[in-house]
């Protein structure tokens, strides 16, 4: 019988370990570790990667190697234990990986937080007009945005990705990643830049609701 080999996910993880137990720092470990970890399971729509879930399942293998605390804070929390600039994390992370992640960025992150605003904005119109306010603002908010009610959106985000075999860690984070593209889709270029603006505009209030790989 012949060596036994290490499957590319197995191996992944091998040099993830050996790298930390070496010294490395493990964020740094992680996004090498990420660059070179078999994505499919972990893309959304095909084209973003689920960054949280991909880092989840790598950092579940280290055990006590890891600062539990601080880990836990990066998965959770979204917030990197060390500070690199966009060519440093490109370079650690890979060119690939490195579109993924920004695919996720706009396409769920800052898709949700324009959701948001918007629902934000209805609740504070009703109010300054006196009226009640409504039970659903969010689905109110989806219709403003993507002129269609939330249930015709969604039933048209199955039948796509039934038709086209889409796969998806979440159905909330493909469905929101569809949502992203039906909007680029829908509108025209200086309408998709205001409500990006309007969404980094929220994001930016809110830092606690903006999870970053870093």
């Amino acid at each position: 019988m012949g060596p036994f080999v290490l499957s590319t996910h197995q191996a992944v993880i091998s040099r993830f370990q050996a790298s930390v137990n070496s010294g490395q720092h493990w964020y740094l470990a992680l996004l090498e570790a990420m660059r070179d970890y078999p994505e499919n399971e972990y893309l959304i729509g095909g084209e973003a990667l689920d960054w949280k879930g991909l880092a989840a399942s790598i950092l579940r293998t280290a055990g006590d190697i890891l600062p539990q605390a601080e880990a836990t804070c990066f998965i959770e929390g979204g917030k990197p234990p060390l500070h690199i600039n966009s060519a440093e994390a490109r370079q650690l992370i890979g060119e690939s990986k490195y579109n993924m992640y920004l695919n996720y960025l706009y396409g769920v992150t800052v898709e949700a937080a324009l959701l948001k605003a918007v629902t934000a904005e209805v609740v504070k119109e009703r109010f300054s007009l006196g009226l009640s306010r409504l039970k659903d603002a969010g689905g109110e908010a989806i219709v403003r945005v993507y002129g269609a009610e939330k249930l015709i959106l969604r039933s048209q985000y199955v039948q796509q990705a039934q038709a086209h075999a889409i796969g998806t860690p979440g159905f909330d984070a493909g469905f929101t990643y569809w949502l992203f593209k039906y909007r680029l889709k829908q509108h025209d270029k200086e309408k998709v830049a205001s409500d990006t603006k309007k969404a980094l505009g929220w994001l930016k209030n809110n830092p606690r609701s903006f999870p970053r790989l870093f």
